[in-house]
């Protein structure tokens, strides 16, 4: 196995533990692509697939990073917290002070 091909396969198994779907479906996925091309032997046909390899990873990443901002959007939105928009502090101080 070409070295740059395993090197792949490892980055979608790693990725894809965060990935928002069962990690087996990516990990099945990459299986299924890279038996596929399993008959390239042109070296230029290779890093030419692990291109686009490398090209799925990062929209697998992009994908993961997304989910998990809006996942932390909807648990800290303003609408979530029970303290004032502006800072809790903020107010304390004006009340006290009286500014």
């Amino acid at each position: 196995m070409h070295p740059l091909v395993r090197n792949l396969y490892k980055r979608f198994v790693y990725v894809g533990r965060d990935y928002p779907v069962p990690p087996p479906y990516v990990k099945n996925r990459a299986k299924e692509a890279f038996r596929k091309n399993a008959a390239l032997v042109d070296e230029v046909e290779i890093k030419r697939a692990v291109a686009r390899g490398r090209w799925m990873v990062r929209e697998l990443v992009g994908v993961i990073k997304l989910k998990k901002y809006r996942t932390m959007k909807q648990r800290y939105s303003a609408s979530n917290l029970d303290v004032d928009p502006v800072g809790r502090a903020d107010t304390v101080a004006r009340e006290k002070f009286g500014s």
